[in-house]
């Protein structure tokens, strides 16, 4: 499944959110919470996080992530090319 430049809502493990508050990102309440997905790889998903900065990168590893959801929607065909 290709994740890289979508939006997601994930579920993390308790451990999971309690790495991702230790780097400084507030979470909400409830279980899920949405991200941008800049890449996915064997070691996890690589997220964009604003910052006052601006927007950084974030590792959350797969072993912290319980679930990925996102709207599968229909394949787009553009100029005759499946996107």
């Amino acid at each position: 499944m290709k994740l890289n430049e979508r939006d997601v809502s994930l579920i993390l493990s308790p451990e999971g959110r309690d790495v991702m508050q230790s780097s400084a990102i507030n979470l909400p309440q409830v279980a899920a919470f949405w991200v941008r997905i800049q890449e996915a790889d064997d070691v996890g998903l690589w997220v964009r996080i604003p910052r006052e900065d601006g927007d950084h990168v974030l590792l959350i590893r797969w072993e912290y992530v319980l679930s990925v959801d996102f709207a599968a929607g229909e394949p787009k065909r553009t100029a005759g090319l499946n996107l």
